[in-house]
């Protein structure tokens, strides 16, 4: 490859599933990270981020719990990178700034509007970046190895093995779930294809948190254990990525199927345990 890749917030989930497949890849890569890990380097603020015109910056270095305020230090941060020479910059955005309101499979050519402080920031972060000449990629939940402890497929799987009820917050919202290591071979398609627009990334199948639950029990033999929710919306929930725009540009597509991901996740839990 002629050119090196830079990833700010590679300690994270993404990060670290990204460095290991760039590498694979034999593609240059340095990773940084605000906390001391081996193998990275350690930034005190990533508007010190070192730019170079041979490199690609993917900037995964925001929050990615839609609970936590953002603040505008993320926008101006991003406005920050993008004035430095790079070749190209891919920013990872949110499948949430589209809400989930809409019954049917969101494109990314259609008008979106911010509903919360989260959606307002990842929008003007994008804003910056496409302006730039850079690619946005929208992720939905992506899930695998190293996920969030809070996340709902952790939630589910720490309720496995069991006998009792298993508790979800809801079941009824209908979400799109993406393997790690399909959402990291996009990025990487991304860095040396370099689009320069707006991109859905998902498996572009959508499936509620109950009938998830259902699925996982069922891998994990223990069919007769029924499904609750804690609450349950008064409106309808549903939130699922068209991915067709992202297939063609990118010559990408999602590999691994939902059964098969919670299958190895639970083979690799049980096998722990």
């Amino acid at each position: 490859m002629s050119f090196e890749v830079v990833v700010t917030g590679a300690s994270g989930f993404i990060g670290s599933a990204l460095l290991n497949q760039l590498i694979k890849n034999e593609i240059p890569v340095t990773g940084l990270s605000r906390q001391k890990v081996k193998g990275l380097s350690t930034l005190s603020s990533y508007l010190d981020c070192p730019s170079s015109k041979d490199a690609v910056l993917i900037h995964l270095a925001q929050p990615r719990d839609a609970s936590i305020p953002s603040v505008g230090n993320e926008i101006e941060l991003c406005r920050s990178l993008s004035s430095k020479p790079w070749r190209h910059i891919v920013y990872v955005s949110s499948s949430m700034v589209y809400g989930d309101a809409m019954q049917y499979p969101r494109k990314p050519d259609e008008p979106v509007t911010a509903f919360n402080e989260y959606a307002n920031v990842k929008l003007a972060c994008e804003s910056i970046i496409t302006n730039a000449g850079g690619t946005c990629l929208r992720f939905a939940n992506i899930y695998g190895p190293g996920m969030a402890k809070n996340s709902v497929i952790a939630d589910i799987l720490s309720q496995i093995p069991g006998k009792d009820s298993l508790v979800v917050k809801d079941k009824s919202p209908v979400r799109d779930f993406l393997w790690i290591a399909d959402a990291v071979r996009c990025l990487v398609s991304a860095s040396v294809l370099m689009p320069g627009t707006i991109l859905n990334v998902g498996s572009g199948i959508g499936i509620s948190i109950g009938r998830l639950a259902e699925l996982t029990l069922a891998l994990a033999g223990e069919h007769n254990r029924p499904v609750i929710s804690k609450t349950n919306q008064s409106r309808s929930s549903f939130l699922v990525l068209d991915i067709s725009q992202t297939q063609s540009v990118l010559k990408w597509s999602p590999e691994l199927d939902i059964a098969l991901g919670l299958s190895y996740l639970l083979k690799k839990k049980l096998n722990n345990e």
